[in-house]
């Protein structure tokens, strides 16, 4: 990440720009830089908004399950966006007609029963 800056507000935006920017090789490494920022609250968030975008751009397409695996890992240990993803890959289940359980949809945050 180029360029050292203070406020969260800042470091939320351009770790926003950064992961607009991002390669797919270099993502994994972003999302753990991002992940390391003193300010959980603010990386998560921006890893979320990166995962929302992404996952949506993947979501009906081959290439989503690897995508969402390799992210799952580095996500294991941050409950907010290790929750979203598995609920962006519950919603490719139920789209894309894979197999997934009523129990999981009642169970799932406002966001994915909107």
């Amino acid at each position: 990440m180029a360029g050292a800056v203070t406020g969260e507000h800042e470091r939320y935006a351009r770790y926003l720009l950064e992961f607009a920017n991002v390669t797919d090789a270099e993502e994994p490494d972003l999302v753990r830089a991002v992940l390391t920022d003193p300010d959980r609250v603010m990386a998560e968030s921006a890893v979320v908004q990166h995962v929302d975008l992404r996952a949506a751009a993947l979501l009906t397409g081959p290439a989503f399950p690897a995508w969402a695996a390799r992210l799952g890992e580095l996500l294991a240990d941050h409950r907010y966006p290790a929750r979203r993803l598995r609920e962006w890959a519950l919603l490719r289940a139920v789209t894309t007609g894979e197999d997934w359980r009523e129990t999981d949809l009642t169970s799932a945050s406002d966001w994915l029963q909107r």
